[in-house]
């Protein structure tokens, strides 16, 4: 296995090709004082706006803990209500719903643990990402390993063989019928990439109540 080269995906991309009319929805970018990248509206209710991107992405935050997350619209807003994870690179920002103007026009991603469970090497996956600026980029591969330990994250992680580029960090990685499959960690110059794993985020996200 080609080793992976953990690396902030932090800059802008152009084009998408995939269903617009559902990723852009859900895709966001995440900017904070030195650092940027992607994001995954990943649920909703009635108090909050919940956002899932990698912890790195969030590194160079500002000093009052805050970060900007750009809809695909070009709406904006500052959040400072984020929570970590302490074993993956993982955070959620938090978005008070009713500072969201129009959030019907947001979707969540959608994601099937069953379908992830049944994941095999050789399937094919999507890495997308958005930042802003600049839209949607989403690159087509397929999975390596859907469930490998890497030493350079310390943890298991989803391998594939899938394009990224500087941005990315925080975005999705897809299955072949657009479901979220992980969350995008890093990537290599040998044009692979490694990704936190559903399994991973759901266990997250009922560490925190959810």
């Amino acid at each position: 296995m080609a080793a992976l080269l953990i690396f902030c995906l932090l800059l802008s991309l152009t084009g998408c090709g995939l269903s617009e009319d559902t990723v852009l929805t859900y895709l966001v970018s995440v900017t904070a004082e030195d650092t940027s990248g992607s994001g995954i509206l990943y649920e909703t209710d009635e108090n909050c706006l919940y956002v899932l991107t990698a912890a790195h992405v969030l590194s160079g935050s500002k000093e009052d803990g805050s970060v900007v997350v750009r809809f695909y619209d070009g709406w904006e807003i500052s959040c400072g209500n984020i929570r970590f994870s302490q074993t993956s690179d993982l955070a959620l920002i938090e978005i008070a719903a009713d500072q969201v103007p129009k959030r019907q026009r947001y979707s969540c991603a959608s994601w099937d643990k069953e379908s992830f469970d049944g994941l095999q090497t050789g399937a094919e996956c999507t890495a997308v990402g958005s930042v802003k600026d600049s839209g949607c980029v989403r690159y087509e591969g397929r999975i390596l390993d859907p469930w490998i330990y890497m030493e350079d994250y310390n943890q298991y992680m989803i391998w594939a063989d899938a394009h990224v580029q500087p941005g990315m960090s925080g975005g999705g990685l897809l299955d072949g019928e657009g479901r979220l499959l992980g969350i995008l960690s890093g990537g290599s110059e040998d044009g692979e990439l490694a990704a936190v794993p559903l399994s991973l985020v759901l266990q997250f996200m009922t560490d925190l109540g959810r």
